[in-house]
């Protein structure tokens, strides 16, 4: 349990730094007229919440780590949606990186 709470505590760090930089860029395209998404992900998409930044994104994921860590008992369906989530954070964030290059 503790491996597994250590990988998922290392994709979110290296989430967070990544999620910063794009929200920035996003931040200064907005300022520019563009950038004008209404959301990262569709509604139909493994988060819940819906926002036209990432941070948002990558503290719903961080929140279920943390309540993984909390209760510590996770059930597969929780487990399987938190790295789906993290899966497609890393995924966008790195198209976005080169979008923008």
């Amino acid at each position: 349990m503790d491996t597994l709470l250590s990988q998922l505590d290392e994709n979110l760090k290296e989430l967070y730094r990544k999620a910063l930089d794009a929200d920035a860029v996003l931040d200064q395209l907005q300022q520019q007229g563009q950038a004008k998404h209404q959301s990262i992900f569709p509604a139909s998409s493994d988060f819940s919440v819906n926002s036209n930044r990432f941070m948002p994104y990558l503290s719903e994921a961080a929140e279920q780590v943390a309540a993984i860590r909390q209760s510590q008992q996770f059930n597969t369906a929780t487990l399987a949606r938190v790295v789906k989530q993290l899966q497609l954070l890393h995924k966008t964030l790195a198209e976005f990186r080169l979008a923008v290059k």
